[in-house]
């Protein structure tokens, strides 16, 4: 039986509460990871736009990756760091335009209010149009901890996974998937404010959900 790829997840971590480089979402990943067996983890530690643009730049080309920055953030701004020094939206998107073509097909950020809520589809396309990805999700709200990564982690394992293997055999579409996506997790998903755009391979955006409320 031909063995079936693993899809590369690459995980970008703030230091969160401190300075020290303790991963609080990589664990949750591995155990996805775990019983599944279809992830290929990368994990690296970042604080600052600099850090974040090396990083990407070393996903190679066409790798079709779920890229997941998971750090503090409040208004559109990210705070990987000490909290205080603030990376803002134009910055994150220059660092995503480090990316080599075809390296995110997935982008989210596990970050409070990453997404404007007076302009969802216009910062969510920004980010789409930095990284080239066909999905770009996050939060509008101030998420607490445990309910969002376990939002995250479905968005892995029953968005992601399966768009990235059939993606290989067939031409699924996203737009699709993601609506079931959120009908499956909608309640939890409209508590948290999560928002995310799928984009065809016209370059068509589709906003999901198409309103919050």
């Amino acid at each position: 039986m031909r063995r079936r790829r693993r899809a590369p997840c690459y995980i970008f971590e703030g230091t969160w509460w401190a300075n020290r480089e303790v991963p609080q979402v990589l664990p949750y990943l591995q155990a996805l990871h775990a019983s599944d067996g279809r992830l290929d983890l990368s994990h690296r530690t970042f604080r600052c736009a600099d850090d974040l643009a090396y990083w990407l730049s070393k996903i190679p080309k066409t790798e079709r990756s779920f890229v997941y920055v998971a750090c503090h953030a409040r208004d559109g701004n990210l705070y990987p760091a000490d909290g205080r020094s603030a990376v803002p939206l134009e910055k994150v998107c220059d660092a995503l335009g480090a990316a080599k073509p075809g390296a995110i097909e997935f982008l989210h950020f596990g970050s409070c209010e990453i997404v404007d809520s007076r302009n969802r589809r216009g910062s969510l396309q920004s980010l789409a149009d930095a990284s080239r990805a066909r999905w770009v999700s996050g939060y509008v709200n101030d998420v607490y901890w445990l309910p969002s990564m376990l939002l995250d982690l479905a968005l892995v394992g029953e968005l992601f996974l399966p768009f990235y293997h059939e993606t290989r055999t067939r031409r699924p579409r996203l737009k699709a998937r993601a609506q079931w996506f959120l009908r499956s997790y909608e309640q939890l998903a409209r508590e948290l404010g999560f928002s995310g755009l799928a984009r065809n391979l016209a370059g068509v955006d589709a906003l999901i959900p198409r309103r919050l409320v």
